[in-house]
């Protein structure tokens, strides 16, 4: 399955960058004529316009300048306002993205709110363990089911208890497969009460805690690494 999306900036609540007008935006940069830069993305040239103007008036200075004759002819070029706003707009892309592609390969467990604090709630999974998790929904009430979405790769596995950490979420598991490919390594984790986990290493930390199945491992992880929602 591919998850996909587009951002979109509210700039102070007076107009929106979007996909559509930074791509215009970087289209004018690359060939130096809104014309040509709206003729691409199939957009009458007005259209463009009124889409400029409108980033215009909400950053209350140009973000392209037209330049008229001289020895190269003229043409148009993006303002620093215009850059700018292309480097933010693509920098927060990319986070976006980074973010839809971490819960699509999430681990998705199922349980019930057993209490909510201001910014997290404790939740109890189907099987009957107890994990803290930060509020996606704000609203969020006891009892309601929900789904924990936990990366691979924020879960930190120990050999033993004898250690002290920051994590609020402790279980003790069994690995019940391992399968090695390139650099990393995945397993797959049972709690004692049945919850099941998947967990991305390095092959190197796989080989030093010996991962194999029937292995007993204490799987580590913060707070804000179990992100829950409805």
């Amino acid at each position: 399955m591919k998850i996909d999306g587009k951002l979109w900036i509210d700039i102070d609540g007076l107009g929106i960058a979007g996909h559509g007008r930074i791509k215009l935006l970087e289209l004018v940069q690359e060939t130096g004529s809104i014309k040509k830069a709206a003729e691409r993305i199939k957009m009458s040239y007005k259209a463009a316009w009124d889409s400029i103007n409108s980033l215009n008036a909400v950053f209350g200075t140009p973000l392209v300048d037209r330049q008229t004759g001289g020895k190269g002819g003229g043409g148009t070029t993006l303002t620093k306002t215009g850059k700018d706003l292309i480097k933010t707009y693509n920098h927060f892309s990319r986070l976006h993205m980074m973010y839809l592609n971490t819960m699509v390969n999430s681990n998705k467990i199922q349980g019930k709110v057993d209490s909510v604090e201001q910014t997290y709630a404790m939740i109890t999974t189907t099987a009957g363990d107890t994990i803290a998790c930060i509020k996606l929904d704000e609203d969020l009430k006891q009892g309601e089911e929900v789904t924990v979405f936990i990366s691979p790769r924020d879960i930190i596995l120990m050999d033993s208890d004898a250690f002290s950490t920051s994590a609020r979420n402790i279980l003790k598991t069994e690995i019940t497969a391992v399968n090695s490919s390139g650099q990393y390594t995945e397993a797959i984790l049972k709690t004692e009460n049945g919850t099941e986990l998947a967990v991305s290493i390095t092959a190197n930390s796989a080989q030093k805690l010996g991962l194999q199945p029937g292995t007993h491992m204490f799987a580590l992880f913060k707070t804000a690494s179990a992100l829950v929602m409805r």
